[in-house]
């Protein structure tokens, strides 16, 4: 059937009759837990052929172009064809949809429908086996990237999908996308996958099974390569971001982000000896406890020795230790058959320390391979990234139906009701100053009035989270077709409103539309989370979190979650009024499209954030150039005009001292936040004080970051010393969430924390910094752990994470989580001289009171150290250098150096495990 105008009414009678069969399938995939199971691009008994290649790229402004499809089926008969996407459906064209049997169909150029389908009653015979002929047309007059994606239904789910695109650039770009492309794919061209090796998954009953989610969502969007990456020219050249190119833009950025992250840790890969053994030791330097483990029966450890070491002070260390827990291997001398793919074993990563990590075999690997305990076996590793991350950030573009509430549309005639009523309602917190106010009437405005975006800005300590809880508060009253999502960055930001707010409503007032529905990853562990919080959490019959039903989320009137946990709502239609995202300028939009994507046409967006405090780390850089690392509330901030009714900047600070408020305004918010609180300061010590050490920064044998026992020698003195002098009149009596301790290296936090317990020292928070963002304490001490010695001489000072040293983001959501003290502990030489913040270091010193040195000294001290070089840094957005004889490319590869590394032979006839020292150089030589 040739789809032509003369059908116009026979195609709007189909279309009265049948709903879109694209918005059909759209809204089952949208909601679905397993995508795969609704649209997929390949189906049983169904083969398609096509005559090029679906993705295209022209030379040329003016293009055409037609796509052949051959689809063969077997006991099935296609029933329906449609394009999908909206963004350029102008340029596609379905041309025409014939069978062999010369069977009659609809078609309006968009969708095809086959004529039984579409027109009840009429009913067509078919045999066993058919064949269609698809064409798909496309045209255009202008550069740019298109494009679309096509369904075939066949009467049933899955449907089968092929995406196609065409490239419009002119002959000048074609050589430097090519390379671009080579480059991105060639950093892992020798990556294991499913598509080259055949890999014998991991399983054992003591390790907990992969989600089936994630099990899903990985067949779903499978791992970039040659075969399924197509980088266009409008993400390597176009800067910003349209609804047009959001979708494809954003899936390419992520995929070159995911790229890179896996060439990060590829730098580990290695081929060396395992050591296998029943159990083994190990005892971490930081808090001096042991930890022996054994192996069941079947099942054996395997002790993989580390070409270099895995430190938080890296890059691609920091990807291993937070989202690594899986490698692949092979025996060297594994014999294959010929024509078969390679077989790769997985295994489960049980610890990891600087320089060994150790492995879990399942007990088929171990008898496929016939190893035997306390022996070693010669293997090729590859190590693998948790892909989960990656393919929700993929779920969650490809869930944005309406790009117009992440690009709003900016008009001068936008205006926030304004209510005087509500304005002096009882309900409405007097306490709240005019700012705040306005940000509470933009949320509580009726939700037939349609606004885009509240965008509530502003620094530490102005009243951002106190502002959304008391807004919620009055949306929950205004009754029950209200419903709420508040969704976090982080799990304590997101306790921080139960414990702090609708606990204590929901408890005075029994209302039952205040009390939350907290919502947790179901594998948490429940001791980790505060009492006061679990009361608000769902449990199955094993005491064990769950996630939501929909009469779970029908009976209450505000859920709160975190970004990555809120995925959970998606088939549930919430039915949601209001969408709130706290901690957004933390997020990377990808993260926050999450819980965006619940949104109807008529929600509420209310993004909140502080663009200074910590944020996301990119390991690709022309994924950061072209925006994959900003915040949607970044980005929708610079799209609004300076003054904007839906733009509401909070600049009075009601947390912390004026001295506080002072620095921290002075170095991270050039000058615009103003102190209006009425903390008073500690009778002995400055708000502003340091502590002089001369310790000595550790990283013990099996540590991944450093810890300092002098500084935690001091930490403990100085907060027993606080204690004691605890100025009740000035801040209270004492209790939980007085003191917090924050370090960056979890080996310091488990050092500081025995101190305490030592000392007896109960009810202090010690914590990394990434578990504080959203806290707040009386006094503040900050353990800065490093010295001079192991970072002064470092070759490359200027790449690696020295933490409080390099990181102002760090340093500053640190000093803002404190009331009245800031107490800062460290070497104050090496504030002054390594890392990128020593002028905030210096600014510090200026205005602190410092014990152990004073400052003159300091500075002269400084001032006489040897220069040492430093290499200058690289502009990102430099232009490409092309020198004048190109020289050809060579091809690099990670090579493990030779460095000695300590290897346990544990021996399960002995008692004790014996240590040697060996080399990867010694497994060469053998």
């Amino acid at each position: 059937m040739i789809c032509s105008p003369s059908k116009c009414d026979e195609v709007m009678f189909v279309q009265n009759i049948l709903p879109n069969f694209s918005k059909l399938v759209e809204t089952r995939w949208f909601t679905s837990d397993n995508p795969e199971s609704v649209m997929s691009d390949a189906v049983d008994n169904v083969v398609v052929f096509v005559d090029g290649n679906l993705n295209l790229r022209f030379c040329s402004k003016c293009t055409q172009h037609v796509w052949t499809f051959e689809v063969l089926t077997i006991g099935k008969s296609l029933e329906n064809v449609s394009l999908m996407l909206d963004n350029h459906r102008e340029h596609f064209t379905i041309l025409s949809v014939k069978s062999a049997s010369g069977n009659s169909g609809l078609c309006n150029g968009q969708e095809w429908f086959k004529a039984s389908a579409a027109l009840p009653g009429l009913d067509l015979n078919y045999s066993s086996t058919n064949r269609y002929k698809i064409t798909i047309g496309f045209k255009t007059d202008r550069y740019g990237t298109y494009r679309q994606t096509v369904i075939f239904g066949f009467g049933g789910y899955p449907v089968l999908a092929k995406q196609i695109s065409v490239d419009c650039i002119p002959i000048a770009d074609v050589p430097r996308i090519e390379e671009a492309r080579r480059i991105i794919l060639s950093q892992n061209m020798r990556k294991w996958t499913k598509s080259n090796s055949q890999i014998i998954a991991f399983e054992s009953p003591f390790v907990p099974a992969k989600d089936i989610k994630e099990v899903n969502l990985t067949k779903a969007y499978p791992f970039p390569d040659e075969t399924n990456f197509y980088l266009t020219h409008d993400t390597l050249t176009e800067e910003s971001l349209t609804p047009t190119n959001y979708r494809g833009r954003m899936h390419e950025l992520v995929s070159i982000e995911e790229l890179a992250r896996h060439e990060q840790v590829a730098r580990y890969n290695i081929v060396t000896q395992l050591r296998l053994c029943q159990y083994y030791i190990v005892a971490p330097d930081a808090d001096c406890a042991t930890t022996a483990k054994y192996a069941p029966s079947g099942e054996l450890f395997a002790q993989l020795p580390l070409g270099r070491e895995i430190s938080e002070d890296s890059k691609s260390g920091r990807l291993v230790l937070r989202g690594c827990n899986r490698v692949l291997f092979k025996p060297v001398d594994w014999e294959r058959s010929d024509n078969q793919p390679q077989t790769v074993f997985e295994a489960h990563i049980e610890d990891k320390c600087n320089r060994i990590i150790y492995l879990r075999l399942s007990k088929h690997c171990i008898e496929t391979l016939h190893l035997q305990p306390d022996t070693d076996v010669t293997v090729q590793v590859q190590f693998q990234l948790n892909r989960l991350p990656y393919c929700e950030w993929h779920r969650s573009i490809d869930r944005v139906i309406d790009t117009s509430l992440i690009f709003p549309t900016v008009s001068e005639d936008t205006v926030i009701p304004w209510d005087s009523k509500e304005y002096w309602s009882a309900q409405f917190d007097q306490k709240l100053n005019v700012k705040q106010k306005q940000a509470v009437m933009a949320m509580i405005a009726p939700i037939n009035i349609i606004l885009p975006p509240i965008l509530l800005v502003g620094p530490f300590g102005t009243g951002k989270t106190y502002t959304l809880a008391q807004g919620i508060r009055m949306i929950l009253n205004k009754g029950p077709e209200h419903k709420v999502l508040l969704c976090t960055h982080s799990n304590s930001a997101a306790d921080l409103y139960v414990k702090d707010f609708f606990d204590a409503w929901y408890k005075e007032t029994m209302d039952i539309r205040m009390k939350p529905l907290r919502i947790y990853y179901k594998g948490r562990f429940r001791n980790t989370v505060h009492p006061v919080v679990q009361e608000y959490c769902l449990m199955d019959e094993n005491g064990r979190f769950r996630e939501p039903t929909k009469d779970d989320v029908l009976r209450c009137g505000l859920i709160i979650a975190t970004l990555a946990t809120s995925s959970c709502l998606a088939s549930l239609d919430c039915g949601l009024t209001h969408i709130i995202v706290d901690e957004a300028a933390q997020a990377m939009e990808c993260e926050a499209l999450t819980a965006l994507t619940l949104a109807r046409s008529t929600t509420r967006l209310i993004l909140a954030g502080d663009q200074m405090q910590l944020a996301p780390e990119l390991y690709s850089d022309l994924a950061n150039e072209r925006g994959l690392g900003l915040s949607l509330l970044e980005r929708i901030c610079n799209l609004y005009p300076p003054i904007f009714p839906c733009k509401i900047l909070l600049c009075q600070n009601y947390r912390a001292h004026s001295t506080i408020i002072g620095l921290t305004s002075e170095l991270f918010y050039a000058g615009q936040v103003v102190g209006c609180g009425k903390h008073l300061a500690h009778p002995i010590f400055n708000p502003l004080t340091f502590f002089s050490v001369q310790g000595q920064d550790v990283q013990g044998m099996h540590s991944t970051g450093f810890y300092n026992d002098a500084e935690a020698f001091e930490v403990t003195d100085r907060i027993a010393e606080l204690k004691s002098c605890w100025p009740t009149e000035q801040w209270g009596p004492y209790g939980e969430g007085a003191i917090g301790v924050v370090a960056h290296y979890a080996e310091q936090v488990s050092r500081i924390r025995m101190e305490l317990r030592k000392r007896k020292l109960f009810d202090i928070s010690v914590e990394r910094v990434m578990n504080v963002q959203g806290k707040q304490f009386r006094a503040v001490f900050i353990s800065t752990v490093r010295t001079r010695n192991s970072c002064q001489y470092s070759t490359d000072v200027n790449i690696r994470d020295f933490g409080f040293l390099s990181n102002p983001r760090l340093l500053n959501t640190s000093i803002t989580r404190a009331k009245c003290l800031v107490a800062i502990i460290g070497d104050p030489v090496a504030l002054l001289t390594i890392g990128s913040c020593q002028r905030v270091w210096e600014k510090f010193f200026t205005v602190a009171t410092l014990y152990g040195i004073d400052y003159g000294t300091l500075r002269r001290y400084v001032d006489n150290l040897p220069q040492t070089p430093q290499s200058a840094p690289l502009n990102p957005l430099a232009k490409e250098f092309i020198p004048r004889s190109p020289q050809p490319r060579y091809q690099v590869e990670y090579v493990p150096i030779p460095v000695p590394y300590p290897v346990i032979y544990c021996n399960s006839n002995n008692t004790q495990p014996t240590t040697k020292k060996n080399s990867s150089l010694d497994l060469i030589q053998k």
